[in-house]
């Protein structure tokens, strides 16, 4: 079996890996995520970027790299700068639906993967107490769209229609087929 690695620091990312049963070494890409306008185009252009530039050193290997946007309308929401710009993502999700699209890449010797998966998440209600509150945990100030929907953010979430792992930062039965192929 191919040697696997991750090329993220994501502590979900690495989770659902570890779930899914592979062994891996985790070597952050450490690349500047920039949006443009369109939101699926920009999470398989980072996903790519984050994999081929590990991959360059390691060709031998299978790399991973992901990303995620959470995207409200047509406005990407990606992780917030601050306190205040949490807040104000929060806020506009209360109470609505909007997507999470996860793209993944994956580089081997024996080819290359891009695909990605989209799931629509329902946020109930919340007041500024809760969104405060929930500031203060520091939890959703390094996630995409200012919420962890595995952690403490979960409590917003009414409903979710698609793949939870997507929402999560990896789509877990697309990636495990997709690396069974290019592992073996």
């Amino acid at each position: 079996m191919r040697l696997l690695i991750l090329a993220s620091e994501s502590k979900r990312r690495v989770e659902i890996l570890k779930m899914l049963g592979y062994s891996f070494f985790v070597i952050p890409s450490m690349i500047e995520e920039g949006y443009e306008q369109n939101p699926l185009i920009a999470a398989r252009r980072l996903a790519y970027q984050k994999a081929f530039k590990v991959w360059k050193e390691y060709k031998f290997s299978t790399v991973l790299g992901a990303d995620t946007v959470v995207v409200l309308g047509e406005k990407i929401l990606g992780k917030p700068k601050d306190e205040e710009q949490a807040r104000n993502m929060l806020i506009s999700l209360s109470g609505r639906w909007h997507k999470v699209i996860t793209a993944v890449a994956i580089l081997s010797p024996k080819g290359k993967v891009i695909f990605h998966d989209t799931a629509w998440v329902k946020f109930r209600k919340i007041d500024e107490e809760e969104i405060d509150e929930y500031i203060k945990t520091k939890e959703p100030l390094d996630k995409a769209g200012a919420y962890g929907v595995q952690g403490l953010g979960a409590k917003f979430v009414e409903r979710i229609k698609g793949d939870f792992y997507t929402v999560m930062g990896l789509p877990a039965s697309k990636t495990d087929s997709f690396l069974k192929s290019l592992l073996d």
